[in-house]
């Protein structure tokens, strides 16, 4: 069934076809008529100046004696001459009357020199119907009188005949034009037609105009056209999809952080999270116990987008719950892999470092699911940094037994003035200009330059090292930093 055409893709006004058909054939007809007409003019001439010289060798050749006086002269008439090599070669044709008829005409007359011109010169001298003060040679000579209707007659027939060809050569040409504007048009109708599929969204439709030349060229640009707004329509609708997955992702992550960070007596504790342009599901957390403890966690996810941002949500309700009603950490990791590992693809994981820190004792426990970046620990009585890794496995690569056998704990003690550093792993992927990762070694060196700052200015500090490091360079994941400071 034909697309019904909106009013923007209808014809207005006549179409290229019927303009170049009545345009060829006004033009053909105002030439055809001009040539008709300059032709007959001369064709009439011509057969007249023809004519005229058949009259007069007739007259030289043939011609007669005329005796009686039977011609008038037409009143204000003259003569015309034709001089041949000879005297006897002249002949003069003068526009007279035939007096028995009354008919008018051209009376064309030849010199005579025979012996009897004198002798008829003095007979017609005294007759008063040839006294015209011509040359008396001519009263003796051959004449040829020729009616006016005669002469005329020259054209005779011509007039119709011009115009027959001419009106029979103009419904040729205006055949011929409506063909050829037919040929011509009916392709750009044809694209025309695909130009408005193309135009109401159909992007992968294409031209079915099957010419040569230029009509083959315009053709091909336009299939070209669409196949690249076919592609750019795709790259802007993934590109629409893309940033509509970045910015659910962002709301995500966004409520994976904390609101507010927890105080405690005699500690300060300061966080700050860093984004980048592709958000994924790394998030840090506090977990806050009854009898006064505080639980720091960080954790990395796999996957970028709305996925790792889900399973990042996904990983932090299961870690807040474990956590929260039990003092063994390893026991808390072991539930929470349980859940994960059932929930998760195969190939997807969450590393986490937890801190659990008892402010009466001065200790912290520390736990490492498989997180890439262990644990800094600066000393305010050398000024050092120590690191603080314990083995364990991300959660969700296993389901239990290897998971449970691998994860331990360590308890590290927090004097005053110590620090504890917790960080994502996209604080040591911060690349470059040049391409170079900053790495393990170059993130602890950016602590140790820190953490002569006061505590809650180290998170800042470290960010603007790490932007100093990248010159630029957008940080390839989202960096969450959580310090944790002794002040008594």
């Amino acid at each position: 069934m034909a697309s019904k055409k909106t009013p923007e893709h209808r014809l207005s006004g006549t179409r290229l076809g019927t303009r170049f058909s009545l345009t060829m054939t006004v033009v053909l007809a105002i030439v055809m008529l001009a040539a008709g007409a300059f032709l007959y003019d001369r064709v009439v001439k011509a057969a007249q100046d023809v004519q005229e010289r058949s009259f007069v060798e007739a007259v030289k050749l043939h011609g007669e004696n005329v005796r009686e006086s039977i011609y008038q002269p037409l009143s204000g008439s003259g003569v015309t001459r034709f001089d041949g090599q000879t005297p006897s070669d002249k002949v003069e044709r003068i526009d007279v009357v035939m007096v028995k008829g009354n008919v008018k005409g051209w009376l064309y007359r030849a010199a005579d020199t025979s012996r009897h011109r004198a002798e008829d010169s003095k007979r017609y001298d005294n007759n008063p119907d040839y006294d015209n003060g011509y040359d008396d040679g001519f009263k003796d000579g051959h004449q040829l009188f020729v009616p006016n209707a005669i002469r005329d007659s020259a054209g005779e027939g011509l007039l119709p005949l011009i115009l027959g060809v001419t009106i029979a050569v103009i419904l040729v040409g205006a055949f011929v034009a409506w063909f050829i504007g037919g040929t011509v048009s009916h392709p750009l109708g044809l694209i025309v037609e695909d130009i408005a599929q193309i135009a109401r969204g159909n992007l992968r439709h294409r031209t079915r105009v099957r010419a040569g030349g230029e009509i083959q060229l315009l053709a091909r640009s336009i299939d070209r056209m669409a196949g690249e707004l076919e592609s750019a329509q795709g790259a802007a609708l993934e590109q629409s999809q893309r940033e509509r997955e970045l910015g659910l992702a962002s709301d995500v992550r966004e409520a994976l952080l904390p609101q507010t960070i927890p105080q405690i007596a005699g500690y300060s504790i300061t966080a700050l999270h860093v984004g980048s342009p592709t958000p994924g599901g790394d998030f840090h957390d506090f977990v806050e116990y009854e009898d006064g403890r505080i639980g720091l966690l960080v954790c990395d996810v796999s996957g970028r987008g709305v996925p790792g941002a889900m399973i990042g949500a996904v990983a932090r309700s299961y870690l807040r719950a474990e956590l929260a009603h039990t003092d063994d950490v390893p026991q808390a990791f072991a539930r929470a892999n349980r859940e994960l590992a059932r929930d998760l693809r195969r190939g997807m994981y969450v590393s986490a470092l937890y801190v659990l820190v008892d402010p009466r004792e001065g200790v912290a426990t520390v736990a490492c699911a498989g997180h890439k970046l262990a644990l800094v620990r600066y000393t305010a009585e050398d000024k050092k940094i120590r690191v603080i890794h314990p083995e364990g496995i991300a959660l969700g690569f296993d389901k239990g037994p290897v998971f449970e056998r691998t994860l331990v704990s360590v308890k590290v003690p927090i004097e005053k003035g110590d620090r504890l550093v917790l960080a994502t792993t996209g604080a040591v992927q911060v690349h470059n200009a040049a391409g170079e990762e900053l790495g393990e070694k170059g993130f602890f060196r950016l602590v140790l330059q820190c953490a002569g700052r006061p505590a809650q200015a180290m998170p800042e500090g470290l960010q603007q090292a790490l932007e100093a490091y990248a010159e630029g360079t957008p940080f390839p994941n989202d960096i969450s930093t959580l310090v944790i400071s002794r002040e008594a």
